[in-house]
């Protein structure tokens, strides 16, 4: 059944275009999560492999990367399912699985097809000339790899809840602690990022690495910026407000104010002090 279902998405896939691989090749991953959640590990990777050799027959030459990535990726979680992970656990090796395979296509394609990315990017470099094609390529891989990893885990979630399929619950809004440790680091890198454009020369791969540990460190403050305010709107019963809250977080440059109130929570801990204040301690 599970394998009839993957053929479908295959035979979908060729039917509309490539669609589905162009637009969201995670949704092969979905057959064999599905199924590796509620089986044992053995027969999850029999069936992978399964879906494997489907592809050969139902898939075109690209779609074999895409398919099987998402397959590699979906059994992954759906067997850190079985074993009941914790959802950080699952978020963090689809991330990195999906990372790698992004740079994996990216690195594939530009040989086989001999693309030359430094074309596309020229006029990216005009508009920002700061930024190089190393800086570029992997701050995309990472956005990529990011918002797939949340649109896998968010939709896994929901077919869980609906199939009554047992997982360890995330945590809660309020669970969720930023670490003193990025507050402090992020004035660090903000400190080192100045200074490596104006006051210290240093190599073009040393400025490339420290513009990437910015922009991931900005990532993560604004992460934690947006739980601030889901958390605010929770606390004040403004539940219809989170969405907005959420959406801030990906708007440049209002994304700016949920950095900083990202670095503000890490530094001064201040849903930890509302809560002391609203309990009266």
């Amino acid at each position: 059944m599970v394998m009839a279902i993957y053929a479908l998405l295959l035979f979908l896939n060729e039917q509309f275009g490539l669609f589905i691989e162009t637009t969201f090749s995670w949704a092969f991953c979905f057959p064999i999560l599905i199924y590796a959640s509620t089986q044992p590990i053995y027969p999850s990777i029999i069936c992978a492999i399964g879906m494997i050799l489907e592809t050969l027959l139902f898939g075109g030459f690209t779609t074999w990367f895409y398919s099987w990535t998402s397959i590699l990726i979906g059994l992954f979680y759906g067997i850190c399912t079985w074993k009941r992970k914790t959802s950080a656990f699952k978020l963090g090796g689809v991330f990195i699985l999906s990372f790698l395979s992004y740079w994996l296509i990216f690195f594939l394609y530009a040989k086989i097809f001999a693309l030359d990315y430094m074309e596309d990017f020229k006029l990216f470099h005009e508009i920002f000339p700061f930024l190089d094609l190393f800086v570029f390529l992997t701050l995309t891989v990472v956005l990529l790899s990011l918002l797939q990893t949340i649109c896998i885990h968010l939709l896994a979630m929901m077919i869980y809840i609906r199939m009554k399929i047992e997982t360890v619950p995330m945590k809660k809004v309020w669970q969720i602690k930023p670490p003193l440790w990025l507050g402090v680091g992020s004035i660090i890198l903000l400190v080192v990022f100045l200074a490596s454009q104006s006051v210290i020369e240093c190599s073009e791969r040393a400025n490339d690495l420290i513009l990437i540990a910015f922009a991931l460190d900005l990532m993560a403050l604004d992460y934690y910026g947006v739980v601030y305010m889901i958390h605010y709107c929770i606390a004040h019963r403004k539940r219809q407000w989170t969405f907005f809250a959420i959406l801030l977080g990906f708007i440049p440059p209002l994304c700016l104010i949920s950095i900083g109130l990202g670095e503000l929570d890490c530094l001064l801990s201040l849903r930890h002090r509302r809560s002391k204040k609203e309990n009266g301690i």
